[in-house]
């Protein structure tokens, strides 16, 4: 018998609970109305709880039936496998019903009951499939042209398998056009970008970690027609790598499956970028954070350990706490909240902040301070800039982190940037003083994931517009600064924010929640 299914608010109410699906660990196994679907799924898992109601959020695609009858529609959605998402499709004939039928004692449900529900007959089937679409992507478009660029050794060579099987269905099912890209060098995401048609694709999707988002949009910079590009083309991630804090921040997780879903569905944001300037080489867009110290030592120093995974780079904390390194250095910054006081009043006026999708031109890229760093035979010299002020001397003597960054969440558990936001024309750094003691630097560490660590006395938080980092090592010190999580050569570099230049998409519009705002100081 074919399942019938009613047009609702918030979904497609079955007549009836949906089928279990299993998995053999090669193959998805539904068995639903006239669809009899198998689908590559890599691993093994139990079968899914039975559910009366496929969410508009969930369904990816529908269509009319090829038998031509009329109301039936091919519907493709996903449903829960272990703690991932599976590409379903069956087939439904859907009903509109006006309410929430009602069971009344001694009489049939009217639920199954034909009579009781009104059959859309007023409209085509074509049309019918169309409103399901609609209500299944309130934020976003259906059937999206996306340009999916894998590094094949992110997440320890396994970036392929975990697209083939946990993103690629999703897509597939959700009837994008996909071309795949995969690199074949370090830079070549960057080349592919800046050399890719443009007009062919609304998504560049990064089946990696945090390095190919970093190539990507130094990619595009490159570009000729770069602010096209920009407003053309939404850059987003499903997570592959060690590091994948663009999948974190934005789309809510960490499983890449899920992130497809949300990527698919997920609202379209305007965010800041950061232009890395430095004295002798071109500038770099970064849109996740630099640092210099403590952090950096951890994260480039142990780059000969990636085949642990994430943990080389708490093996890399312990190891600079426990030593008490410092990294001495010195630091102009211009201010935009230099008290956590000043810091919150700032968040909350710009908490609720939308993006401004207004054509970016190349005014929107002139950096407003480069010209005052760059050729400096001298760059500690501030004299022009006169509203930057330098960090406290001590301080920077005695550094231990020095972290800016712009979204978040930098890796599962550090919510580093609580007091981030897309748009708002900041750059959140972070400041800590070897001085404080290694019982209050693993006190702030070990406050991390919840974003306490920015409350601590000894812990500096600040928004600024822009800032310069002087690193100043000792003859025998190995010292690093990392951009994006890429090693970026030791020299003094300046930053400063580029408002609203890059598309991404973000669950609910916004950031993942970090718990700031109910942390926040009157």
């Amino acid at each position: 018998m074919q399942m019938k299914a009613y047009l609702k608010d918030d979904g497609l109410l079955l007549e009836e609970p949906l089928p279990p699906v299993e998995s053999d660990g090669h193959r998805l196994f539904l068995n639903f109305g006239c669809a009899n679907v198998t689908v590559s799924t890599g691993e093994a898992g139990s079968a899914v709880s039975e559910s009366p109601v496929i969410k508009f959020k969930d369904i990816l695609w529908a269509q009319p039936c090829k038998t031509g009858i009329h109301n039936e529609l091919e519907i493709s959605y996903v449903r829960k496998l272990g703690d991932r998402l599976v590409a379903c499709t069956s087939v439904l004939t859907v009903y509109s019903l006006d309410s929430e039928p009602q069971k009344r004692e001694g009489t049939e449900d009217t639920l199954c009951n034909n009579n009781s529900a009104t059959k859309v007959s007023d409209e085509s089937t074509i049309f019918l499939s169309e409103k399901v679409l609609e209500r299944s992507y309130p934020e976003s478009e259906p059937g999206r042209s996306i340009m999916v660029i894998i590094n094949p050794h992110s997440g320890q060579g396994k970036a392929n398998k975990i697209y083939e099987t946990k993103v690629e269905p999703i897509l597939k099912a959700a009837q994008c056009k996909i071309t795949v890209a995969r690199t074949a060098y370090s830079g070549n995401a960057s080349d592919i970008a800046e050399n890719m048609n443009i007009d062919e694709y609304d998504m560049i999707l990064c089946a990696s970690g945090d390095g190919i988002p970093h190539e990507v949009i130094n990619g595009i910079y490159r570009r000729e027609d770069r602010a096209r590009a920009f407003d053309k083309l939404i850059i987003t991630q499903t997570p592959s790598g060690s590091g994948n804090a663009m999948s974190l921040s934005c789309l809510g997780t960490l499983e890449p499956s899920h992130a497809t879903l949300e990527l698919l569905k997920a609202a379209t944001v305007r965010n800041d970028l950061m232009a890395v300037c430095t004295q002798d080489a071109d500038v770099k867009l970064s849109f996740l954070s630099q640092t210099y110290g403590l952090i950096a030592q951890a994260d480039i120093g142990t780059e000969f350990m990636r085949w642990v995974g994430q943990e080389r780079f708490l093996l890399g904390v312990c190891y600079q706490v426990l030593s008490k390194s410092k990294y001495p250095c010195r630091i102009a910054v211009k201010y935009i909240a230099r008290t956590k006081t000043e810091l919150s009043q700032y968040y909350k006026k710009h908490l609720n902040d939308l993006s401004d999708f207004s054509p970016l031109s190349e005014e929107d890229f002139k950096l407003k301070y480069a010209d005052k760093f760059i050729g400096l035979e001298d760059a500690a010299d501030l004299s022009l800039l006169p509203d930057w002020e330098p960090l406290d001397e001590g301080v920077c003597s005695n550094m231990g982190i020095f972290y800016s960054g712009k979204m978040p969440y930098i890796s599962k558990d550090t919510n580093f940037f609580p007091a981030a936001l897309p748009n708002d024309g900041s750059i959140d750094v972070v400041v800590t003083d070897v001085r404080s003691g290694i019982s209050k630097t693993v006190d702030g560490l070990l406050s991390l994931d919840k974003g306490l660590h920015v409350w601590k006395d000894d812990v500096a938080h600040i928004k600024v517009e822009a800032f310069r980092v002087i690193p100043l090592p000792g003859p025998n010190d190995r010292n690093f600064i990392s951009v994006d999580g890429e090693n970026f050569k030791l020299r003094p570099f300046q930053v400063e924010i580029l408002k609203g230049i890059m598309k991404t998409v973000m669950s609910g519009g916004c950031y993942t929640e970090t718990g700031f705002v109910e942390q926040t100081k009157d």
